[in-house]
């Protein structure tokens, strides 16, 4: 079986050498979440230039994309689509599996080794129904960015459980200091951000996956106690941005001023604010420091860290070029040092694939604090010590469930068991349609 297997493999591999060697010239394109000018240097420079060199022949054209998801379902519905698809995460997938607008990536996978590179349960989140469709492009968690500053001239210690955490937001809302930042104007997936730092740290492990492979009902009451206590921070002791009001009017501009001013304590957000801390911090000249969610639960145990897939890469189905495609997505997945110097431009907050990293691979002069977490990340989820993010365990029409009807409830218009009931209807539909993600 395993003679047939290589055969196989022999086979694709020398009949793609011999199609690649018979053309002239190839352009591919592939659409980046990025107009910024410097990124996209950066990305000449690390990505397209190296890979033009190491295969004549082939053009990469990276091409910055303002709304990207929006420009892309487009293009894809008009047969406009670039070769290699960025999506923003497993959870975005499924309605573009479904439209076929995805190519199986098995037998690239057999031929390049990307199952053997890649972490385990990164790998597991681009298969559906034991079909690869999709490779991560970057891991990465929620934590709890925090103003290191405001903390130390008040005296406050960094909460780890409730009680601690309570202790902070009330003596913030004394001081006229907002507890929280964070906002969703035109972003309403920042809602999951924070559903997903609460229910992680209130339910166990055990518990948040039985729910999310049917074992366990979404209605029932540890993830009802979850969402109460949210509920209750959010919307009614208005720990969030000074209120709903705020939130809903907040954007990433607005509410990293306010976090790096000294106006708010905390912020609850994912590793992808790596990027954009510096820079507000700079502005103000006060210091950033991050660390895990405080556990929400009265039961004592540790904080944990969601696992997540930022964003992942796919080749368009109608493609004229997927064996070319393949190449560029392999061209990243088989070195690690080429990984790190592209997400280097990004404060390793981005383009970071979820190959076996350890702490040493980093160059030096990296910033403390990110090298910090990914030591914490290693080591914690090593230990099976991790949850799950909204983005990449809840399928598509799950995660738009979770973070858009939520607000019904935090206005006080639909009843906590309503929108748990409704939100088990989606997973009941998706259980019974095989639309569901891996769950490591």
């Amino acid at each position: 079986m395993r003679t047939l297997r290589f055969l196989a493999i022999l086979a694709f591999s020398l009949s793609f050498a011999l199609i690649t060697s018979a053309q002239e010239e190839v352009t591919l394109t592939w659409w980046v979440e990025t107009t910024d000018q410097g990124d996209l240097d950066h990305l000449q420079a690390t990505l397209v230039e190296p890979f033009e060199e190491a295969n004549p022949g082939i053009t990469l054209n990276v091409i910055g994309q303002e709304s990207l998801q929006d420009v892309l379902r487009t293009a894809l519905l008009g047969g406009a689509a670039p070769d290699i698809l960025s999506t923003f995460g497993p959870a975005w997938n499924a309605e573009y599996i479904k439209g076929g607008f995805m190519a199986p990536l098995d037998s690239y996978s057999d031929l390049y080794g990307w199952q053997d590179k890649l972490v385990p349960w990164a790998y597991g989140t681009g298969t559906i129904d034991g079909t690869l469709y999709s490779i991560p492009l970057a891991f990465e968690s929620i934590v709890m960015f925090y103003n290191q500053t405001v903390f130390e001239d008040n005296g406050w210690a960094v909460p780890t459980n409730r009680a601690e955490l309570e202790a902070v937001a009330e003596a913030s809302m004394e001081m006229g200091i907002h507890p929280f930042t964070y906002g969703n104007l035109n972003a309403v997936w920042a809602n999951g951000h924070i559903i997903s730092g609460y229910l992680n740290n209130f339910a166990t492990q055990e518990e948040l996956r039985a729910a999310l492979t049917g074992e366990k009902q979404w209605t029932d009451d540890i993830f009802a106690e979850a969402i109460a206590l949210l509920t209750d921070d959010i919307a009614d002791k208005g720990w969030w941005s000074g209120g709903l009001e705020n939130y809903y009017q907040y954007e990433g501009a607005d509410y990293w001023a306010e976090l790096a001013s000294g106006e708010a304590a905390m912020m609850i957000t994912g590793t992808w604010g790596f990027n954009s801390a510096p820079e507000y911090f700079e502005e103000t000249g006060m210091v950033w420091d991050l660390a895990p969610v405080p556990n929400m639960n009265d039961q004592a145990r540790p904080s944990v860290y969601p696992l997540a897939i930022g964003s992942t890469l796919a080749i368009n189905a109608a493609s004229d070029h997927p064996n070319e495609a393949a190449m560029a997505l392999d061209f990243l997945i088989s070195n690690p040092d080429r990984v790190l110097a592209i997400s280097s431009g990004f404060n390793y907050s981005e383009w970071l694939l979820p190959l076996a990293f350890s702490v040493d691979d980093f160059p030096d002069g990296v910033d403390p604090r990110v090298q910090r977490f990914h030591a914490e990340f290693a080591e914690a989820t090593g230990m099976g010590n991790y949850g799950y993010a909204n983005w990449t365990f809840w399928p598509g029409p799950a995660n738009t469930n979770l973070r858009v009807e939520i607000e019904g409830v935090w206005e006080g218009i639909v009843s906590i068991e309503d929108y748990l009931a409704a939100h088990q209807a989606v997973w009941d539909e998706l259980f019974e349609s095989g639309g569901t993600i891996p769950v490591p």
